[in-house]
């Protein structure tokens, strides 16, 4: 039972959710009942005895930790006997429902194969019935501890306790290999054939009375004394319950906690029994009348507020670095009628089928998915998405119960909130409140809703147009620069007369305002303040690194003390530390400023003023009794012309500098600061005009393309008066957008240059440090690596402004690195190769797969599966160990490792598996197809799988000889490579480039070395029986298996019949095993078989459709799961039915579709069937079939006779569809 215990282990843990919380019943455990007689005359308690099923009682198709109703059951006799023993069905006595008849399907004594362990019932172990004549049919007798009698005979292998009286039923039916089953215990009820768990103690029921009972109710049905309005809440939202069913249940609490806790109980035992059935029927009827959730737009937050743990955190569209993806807001509060910022927090959801559901942002019209877009954000997709959207129906203090859990639809992901970052990602905790997510009903109307999305899609215009204009603003001032008069003298003086921000020593009366002040850090009051205190600054908020930019910025609003006109300076000063300060600013006025409502001003950019800090003054700074500190270029100045008169000037920072000396935060950083601090800033009138100039670049697009700069100006000036009035249009949007663009594509860039000789550089050094510079496989040729060089040499030095040699130069290094990258050395198109990880890196994990090195593993093709969803445990391309690797686990070993004793365990020459044919091989990428399956070789997405299209995979090169395949990038935009996983011997994907797992070679092997007509089959045995089919044609008669075609169905045997000729490719058939090969890759008794296929693999004829023969299905190059009642070769090799949870088949397996005919020959081979396995066959009730006589006549329904003597089982062959008699039997031929 290894396998088969496994499963039950996973299902019991999963059980143990719901028994955890756990009530005492108002029923209790009685008598332990020592006699047949007594067993079947009365209700009774089921309590599994052995380790795993102890102190269980049985309860539907599970257990229950506790007595309750449900777990009261009454064994019924029926007619017959077995064995001179009666025959009862066990009948649940709360519903009514019988456990169900069911055969187990196994002709082994492997009880791994026990096709229970699949959990056949919707993963329960067995199936329940209303009616009495499907229920299975027992005998009842005292177990006896190593008995001989199968029928009552147990052990203690399981730790049973037989050492009280125990019971064993037995079925009436035997397996299908005709072994006795039993009703069995273990991490669940389940049928068996083991007497090791076996045994069940029986026990009468016993009920309390009077007050017992009462408090007994109680305890049942409001756990710990909780008013069932708090555990159903009442309302009509999805998960909510009636008003009237919840006050009702309130009631008869309320009663029955008031009789509990008088004085004196004086109720009687017709009044305690009416109360209690009144707690009964009232919770039973809020279970039954929960609202479900239906189609609707909704709120919809998680569960936190609930539970104290926190604000109820509301999802919500949200959008970043151009992506969309779910966000969740604690601070957020549901307004008592909908307005437009209401709308990104509304979702429509849409019931699919049962708890699949779509769930739609109302805003942006994208749908909820479980792929992470940003980290710890699941994303938003434009295409319908479907997601389970399933009830919470745990017991317990820890749970929402009107709450719904937003599952995928593998039912492997569940969303869950984070409160400190608003994530709304993964995290598989049910208990855990941010996962348990209620769905509030929007009570507007449509036409309501529809007119707060139009408000609140003008305001997602308005934000963009806003943002854009912006940029656009940015972008034609970028290139124009202001400068003090030439004769202007900068000094460290702030008091000096005419400044316009005056101090007023008071933080609260102050005339600055920062829309992102630090607040435990610095003052407003700094910035005009006397003297040089190291202390003594203003910051703005640090918590968050940023970049900054003309839309995203930290910026100081001073209010002067006369309105500025024409030219003004900015002077500022770091701070003591020489720390974060702006270097750019850009200046806006304004008449008018409001500080409790600073959105609401409408500002007036002036333009970009750079503070120069060059050559500047220095500034000691005092430092109470340390050392004083002096800053060199402390002092910074930036002029601005005004385009008018201002009262309020605006200094937003859209760039700034960490720290000149130490570390500059530069564009080539990532972790851009953003904030600023400054010992002090003020602004003063110029007392001589500034110098405007313009730079370069900006006078290159002047003079060769001045109209896209007119074209930008007229659509600044449009967008600028719809952002005035909020008035934003798609249209001007576009406009802008493509007029900003048109400025972009023509303004000379320099850096452009220089990213691309970086670019460059990095490739080609990179080629050299690695010596990929040759002629060898993976190597790129010298020529070309020298005219690369070459290339990065020209432009080492260039300075040009001009656009024209701006792309020149771009695109010619470009070209040149990818003539470079193109020229990689790669395998020969139309030649063989194997490929092999380079991975010289032991492991010792648990598990022997997981143990030594992967050197020289070969990699294969396993199958024709050609699914895309692989694991890191399952994947249809795989790779054999080299003999002798798993003895390289650990330092001492891999120290003293000779790795070229290391020997194939498989031999290319035997097996087409190992073996792959470049069918194209060109620009660094190459076509990989499988001789043996045809698969090809794919990477994409971030996957490694495999394709029934010519796919070519990138590769690049890593050492001489040695290749990374690259999978492309996932769903978060991460290039992954093709790796050799340690633990189960699989390919999977890795984003580490050091990971040498991910280091391949690729080896040429000759064509007379190989395997041109064989392959191997895995995991087989001698002499049982496999459905298969095949890409390729197969030749019956050499190899280890033969093939068999399906004949039909001979009462109960499946009859068999050798082919004469050639498999055809996309045949099913069944195979029986002649021979197992042993190798170093599996040396026991399930090993290896050989096919030889009819033709030359290396032709690459291979085909995909599979073909349906007399009811045998091919599956080729996608596994199935076939539905309940279809027969299949099981894993014992034995014709079986598939369960009510279906039956996987795997690629290039077969099944039974219940087409099969029926037949008196005898055939070449059979396999037995039971009664259910015929019918499953041939779609017909084996208990109504007749047996015709190995010859018959064949006539009209007139009475014609047509044929004579002909083979029953040729008798329909080619007959025209209609009615005939057949042997004496009317037969509708279709």
């Amino acid at each position: 039972m290894k396998r088969f215990y496994n499963y039950f282990l996973s299902l019991f843990l999963l059980m143990a959710v719901g028994i955890s919380g756990a009530m005492a019943q108002a029923y209790r455990e009685g008598n332990l009942l020592e006699t047949v007689e007594a067993v079947t005359s009365q209700d009774i308690l089921l309590n599994g005895t052995g380790n795993m099923g102890g102190g269980q009682y049985l309860c539907g198709q599970g257990y229950s930790s506790t007595v309750t109703k449900d777990c009261r059951y009454r064994l019924e006799q029926v007619s017959g006997q077995v064995d001179g023993l009666n025959l009862y069905v066990l009948k649940q006595v709360s519903t009514g429902l019988y456990v169900k008849d069911y055969t187990l399907q196994t002709t082994s004594g492997d009880d791994s194969q026990m096709d229970t362990s699949d959990g056949p019932f919707n993963g329960k172990m067995i199936a329940v019935t209303a009616d009495k004549a499907e229920a299975m049919q027992f005998t009842v007798s005292l177990a006896v501890k190593d008995g001989e009698d199968p029928r009552s005979g147990s052990t203690e292998k399981q730790a049973q306790d037989l050492s009280q009286p125990s019971f064993v039923l037995a079925t009436k039916q035997p397996s299908a290999n005709g072994t006795i089953q039993f009703l069995g215990h273990y991490y669940s009820p389940f049928f068996s054939v083991y007497n090791d768990t076996n045994a069940w103690q029986i026990h009468a029921v016993d009920e309390p009375q009077g007050k017992e009972k009462l408090q007994a109710y109680m305890d049942a049905y409001f756990a710990n004394n909780t008013d069932p309005a708090v555990t159903y809440p009442a309302g009509t939202n999805p998960g909510a319950c009636p008003v009237n069913l919840v006050e009702a249940a309130h009631a008869v609490y309320t009663e029955a906690n008031a009789a509990l806790n008088a004085d004196d109980f004086t109720l009687t035992d017709e009044e305690v029994n009416d109360l209690c059935n009144r707690i009964e029927s009232s919770i039973e009827k809020l279970k039954t009348s929960i609202n479900p959730m239906v189609d609707g737009v909704y709120f919809i937050h998680d569960s936190r507020g609930v539970f104290n743990a926190g604000n109820n955190m509301f999802i919500y569209g949200d959008k970043g670095n151009g992506l969309d993806y779910i966000s969740a807001n604690g601070n957020y509060t549901k307004p008592a009628k909908l307005d437009a910022d209401a709308v990104k927090y509304l979702w429509r959801v849409k019931v699919v089928k049962g708890d699949s559901a779509t769930i739609q942002n109302v805003l942006t019209g994208l749908y909820f998915t479980h792929k992470d877009a940003v980290a710890n954000h699941f994303g938003l997709s434009q295409s319908e998405t479907l997601v389970m959207v399933r009830k919470c129906s745990e017991t317990g203090d820890k749970y929402n119960h009107s709450s719904f859990y937003i599952r995928d639809t593998n039912n492997t992901k569940r969303a869950c909130t984070n409160p400190s970052y608003g994530w709304v990602l993964n995290w598989d905790d049910a208990k855990d409140p941010g996962s348990q997510f209620v769905f509030e009903s929007v009570t507007e109307t449509e036409d309501e809703l529809n007119a707060v999305l139009e408000k609140a899609k003008q305001d997602v215009r308005n934000e963009q147009l806003a943002a854009l204009y912006g940029d656009a603003v940015y972008a034609l001032n970028k290139g124009i620069s202001y400068a003090p008069a030439a004769d202007y003298v900068l000094d460290n003086d702030f008091s000096a007369e005419g400044a316009l921000v005056r101090h007023t020593g008071e933080e609260d009366n102050t005339p600055w305002y920062c829309n992102n002040k630090q607040g435990s850090e610095g003052t407003y009051e700094a910035l005009t303040s006397e003297g040089w205190e190291y202390g003594t600054y203003f910051h703005s908020a640090w918590g968050a690194k940023f970049e900054p930019s003309i839309s995203k910025n930290h910026y100081l609003v001073a209010e002067l003390e006369q309105d500025a006109t024409g030219d003004i300076l900015v002077k500022v000063a770091k701070r003591g530390t020489g720390n974060d300060f702006p270097t750019q600013f850009a200046v806006y006025g304004a008449n008018k400023f409001n500080k409790e409502n600073p959105n609401a001003t409408e500002w007036k950019f002036q333009g970009l003023a750079d503070i120069n800090y060059t050559d500047s003054v220095a500034v000691t700074y005092n430092n109470g009794e340390k050392d004083p500190v002096t800053i060199p270029n402390a002092v910074g100045i930036a002029a601005m012309h005004l385009d008018g008169s201002y009262a309020y000037i605006k200094l937003a920072a859209t760039k700034t500098l960490f720290n000149e000396v130490t570390k500059p935060y530069d564009g080539s950083d990532s972790a851009k600061r953003g904030f600023f601090a400054l010992a002090k800033l003020n602004i003063w009138e110029a007392a001589e005009p500034v110098v405007k100039s313009y730079a370069p670049e900006l006078q290159d697009v002047q003079k060769t393309n001045e109209a896209v700069i007119t074209e930008l100006q007229k659509q600044i000036e449009a967008a600028g008066k719809q952002v005035a009035d909020s008035s934003a249009t798609d249209a001007q949007i576009a406009l802008l957008q493509a007029a900003l663009d048109a400025f972009n594509n023509n303004y000379p860039d320099p850096s452009r240059v220089t990213t691309a000789l970086a670019e460059a550089s990095s490739v080609y050094n990179s080629a050299s440090s690695k010596g990929l510079i040759g002629d060898k496989l993976a190597q790129y040729p010298t020529a070309v690596a020298e005219k690369l060089a070459n290339v990065i040499t020209k432009y080492q030095s260039f300075n040009s402004v001009k656009l024209a040699d701006i792309n020149a130069a771009v695109n010619e290094i470009n070209a040149a690195v990818a003539e470079f990258k193109a020229s990689i050395k790669l395998p020969e198109a139309g030649k063989f190769y194997t490929l092999r990880s380079a991975a010289k890196k032991f492991e010792n994990k648990a598990g022997n797969d997981s143990k030594g090195v992967t050197y020289r593993a070969i990699i294969y093709s396993e199958s024709n599966n050609a699914t895309t969803e692989v694991t890191g445990s399952f994947t249809p391309v795989r790779f054999y160990r080299m003999d002798g690797s798993s003895a390289i686990n650990d330092s001492a070993s891999f120290a003293d490792a000779d790795f070229t004793k290391l020997q194939d365990t498989i031999s290319v020459a035997d097996d087409a598996r190992l073996v792959w044919k470049a069918e194209a091989s060109a620009n660094g990428q190459i076509t990989f197809r499988n001789l043996a399956t045809g698969m090809y070789l794919t990477g994409a997405n971030g996957k490694i799988y495999q394709s029934v299209e010519a796919t070519p995979i990138n590769v690049e090169g890593i050492a001489p000889e040695t290749f990374r395949f690259n999978a492309g990038k996932d769903e978060n935009g991460v290039t992954l490579y093709m790796n050799a996983k340690a633990a189960f011997n699989t390919i999977v994907t890795w984003n580490d480039t050091a990971d040498v797992n991910s280091n391949f070679f690729i080896e040429e092997v000759a064509k007379d070395k190989i395997a041109t007509q064989a392959f191997y089959i895995p995991n087989v045995k001698e002499g049982q029986f496999y459905a298969g089919t095949f890409a390729v044609d197969i030749d019956p008669t050499d190899g280890f298996i033969t093939p068999y075609k399906v004949i039909g169905v001979n009462g109960d045997k499946l009859v068999l019949g050798e082919f004469d000729g050639i498999v055809e490719a996309g045949t099913p058939f069944i195979y029986n095993v002649e021979m197992i090969i042993a190798t170093k890759a599996a040396p026991s008794s399930i090993g290896f078989t050989q096919v030889v296929a009819a033709n030359d693999l290396t032709e690459g004829n291979y085909t995909y459709e599979t073909k349906n023969v007399n009811g045998l299905q091919g599956v080729l190059t996608e596994a199935v799961k076939i539905p309940a009642g279809k027969a299949y070769i099981n894993n014992s090799g034995a014709v079986a039915v598939a369960p009510e949870a279906g039956a996987d088949i795997a690629a290039n397996g077969a099944y039974f579709n219940g087409d099969a005919s029926t037949t008196a020959d005898e055939g070449d081979a059979t396999l037995e069937l039971g009664k259910m396995v015929g019918n499953a066959l041939t779609g017909i009730d084996a208990t109504k079939v007749i047996v015709l006589p190995a010859k018959v006549d064949v006539y009209s329904i007139d009475g014609k006779l047509l044929r004579q003597g002909v083979k029953s089982s040729n008798a329909a062959k080619n007959l025209p569809a209609g009615v005939y008699v057949i042997g004496g039997q009317k037969v509708l031929v279709k």
